[in-house]
């Protein structure tokens, strides 16, 4: 009790700016706590999906195997940053944890990072972003996805964070920082193009009212610097490129429409119909009601040109991978910051309003519920659950038997948990044409001492792979094909593996599998369960 009175004594004579700060650093630590555990939790429970089969096999080359690799490959579409950070772990004794620690980490170090950067902004809005953050289902996911999306996140903010300081201030060192920053991203992901560029625009953005006009000196000096820190690499892949192609002539994925794809983000960053409707009022009454408009106005353009700006680079360069969210979440600070600067500027504006009740907390209740409400199924889904698969067959496979997949990225994911390790740094999956433009095929044939076994991908009739008599697995992914395969009279459905917590085109999407047997000499029992 002595203890507890000497403490708020203390306390009390403290100065109200000093009791301020104290506060501000004790609800942080708590917020990085709460932070930390939900994205802990589980974090290495969950199957490898696709990319991360990737990211295994792209990090188990030291430096100079990634030099030798990119010296042959340099335009591949990944550069080599976030492969050679994960090359610590390397050998990866449980791939699940270890490919994912370096996303874990800057996945936590993402919310004091936000806080901070929002705090310039506006002091108000500090905390709600942070708390938006902690709880957001779709960060969540990033910070225990073994991909590089986490450490894009925390760099772009503090790229940010530093050049609104030089902005405030108009010292030049803050600019130092910057252009690391810029150079961190741009060896991470060439994604990052597009915050490097677009972040320009704050340049002329008003940090505060004493702020000067931005030095020219000041736009080359960041500008030289990037690119001095950029050009080796650059250098690099121009003097090893011999016309060699940047897409895989064999990938052919529609990007979807303009409006497919911005909704498709705006729906991953404001989960369920009415926070996607709030924010969506929030972000045009930001341009009405702000004080400073000009500011309003930059801010809403950095955060919305890259959807349309990508989606028009696509099209005209004929680029035929797929976009989704995860290519903008540079982007995704500014989305806080803009809707929270829009619910102070409608507060600002009508002071009885904000006296009733309170537009920050209930925005933020709304957007708290809408997240939390996913975790459960998000800690119980799976991304894609190969494991789960490979295991299955393990169990199940008989000499001779042939395994057929739905679509060719499932052999990677399959091949990896049968313990099959690639030749060279990917799998390289045997091509052949067996109609010229009409049927094609992909085959891989695994032999063992007990027995052998044929994985293929094609457009052929399942029939024809069944003719010899031998059995053959189907696997698919939910949707028209699975149910296509349900009613062949001769297959049953043997295994369902959860994918129910995926991203691809939007977050969650549904990349569960869906494992049938077709035996043609005996027909055995099969598991009820929905497909629709």
């Amino acid at each position: 009790m002595a203890l507890r009175k000497s403490i708020m004594v203390k306390w009390k004579c403290l100065a109200p700016e000093q009791q301020t700060k104290n506060r501000e650093i004790i609800i942080l630590v708590l917020c990085i706590v709460v932070g930390f555990a939900l994205r802990f939790y589980t974090f290495d429970h969950k199957s490898l999906w696709m990319d991360e089969v990737y990211t295994f096999n792209d990090s188990r080359d030291d430096l100079r195997g990634q030099l030798n690799y990119y010296r042959e490959n340099p335009t591949y579409l990944h550069p080599p940053l976030f492969f050679i950070l994960t090359h610590v772990f390397y050998p990866f004794s449980k791939p699940e944890r270890d490919l994912r620690i370096i996303p874990l980490i800057f996945g936590t170090l993402s919310i004091p990072m936000i806080y901070v950067l929002s705090r310039i902004f506006s002091p108000a809005i500090a905390l709600p972003c942070t708390l938006s953050l902690i709880f957001m289902t779709y960060h969540i996911y990033f910070s225990q996805d073994g991909r590089m999306y986490s450490l894009l996140m925390f760099v772009s903010m503090a790229c940010l964070y530093f050049f609104m300081k030089h902005l405030g201030t108009s010292k030049k060192t803050y600019l130092i920082p910057v252009a690391f920053g810029f150079a961190i991203l741009f060896h991470t992901s060439y994604s990052s193009f597009l915050f490097i560029g677009l972040s320009q625009m704050f340049w002329f953005y008003r940090v505060n009212d004493t702020q000067r006009k931005p030095l020219l000196s000041s736009f080359l000096l960041l500008t030289g610097m990037t690119l001095l820190f950029c050009f080796p690499w650059i250098l690099f892949l121009a003097l090893h490129y011999k016309s060699q192609g940047f897409m895989d002539p064999l990938t052919n994925q529609d990007i979807g429409s303009l409006w497919s794809l911005a909704l498709a983000v705006f729906n991953d960053w404001a989960p369920f119909l009415p926070l996607l409707i709030f924010s969506a009022i929030l972000l045009v009454l930001f341009l009405l009601f702000a004080k400073n408009r000009r500011n309003a106005l930059i801010l809403l353009a950095v955060l919305i040109l890259p959807v349309p700006g990508l989606h028009f680079y696509c099209r005209v360069m004929g680029v035929t991978q797929f976009i989704s969210s995860r290519y903008f979440v540079c982007f995704m600070p500014l989305f806080f910051i803009a809707l929270y600067l829009s619910l102070d500027a409608i507060a600002t504006r009508f002071d009885r309003l904000k006296r009733l009740i309170r537009p920050h907390l209930l925005f933020l209740i709304l957007f708290i519920c809408s997240n939390v409400v996913m975790l459960p199924l998000y800690y119980q889904g799976e991304k894609q659950d190969f494991r789960g698969l490979a295991n299955f067959l393990n169990g199940q496979l008989r000499d001779g038997d042939k395994v057929i997949v739905g679509t060719f990225t499932y052999i990677p994911g399959i091949l990896h948990y049968f313990g099959v390790e690639p030749r060279g740094r990917h799998y390289e999956i045997p091509f052949s044409w067996i109609k010229p433009g009409k049927e094609f095929e992909f085959n891989v044939s695994l032999k063992s001492e007990k027995k052998s076994l044929n994985i293929y991908h094609s457009n052929i009739p399942y029939a024809r792979y069944v003719a010899d008599g031998s059995r053959l697995w189907i696997v698919v992914g939910k949707g028209p094909t699975a149910e296509e395969v349900e009613k062949i009279p001769s297959c049953v459905l043997k295994g369902y593996f959860d994918g129910s917590v995926a991203l691809f085109r939007r977050f969650p999407s549904d990349a569960s599998m869906y494992l049938f047997l077709w035996d043609p000499r005996s027909r055995e029992e099969g598991i009820n369960v929905p497909i629709r």
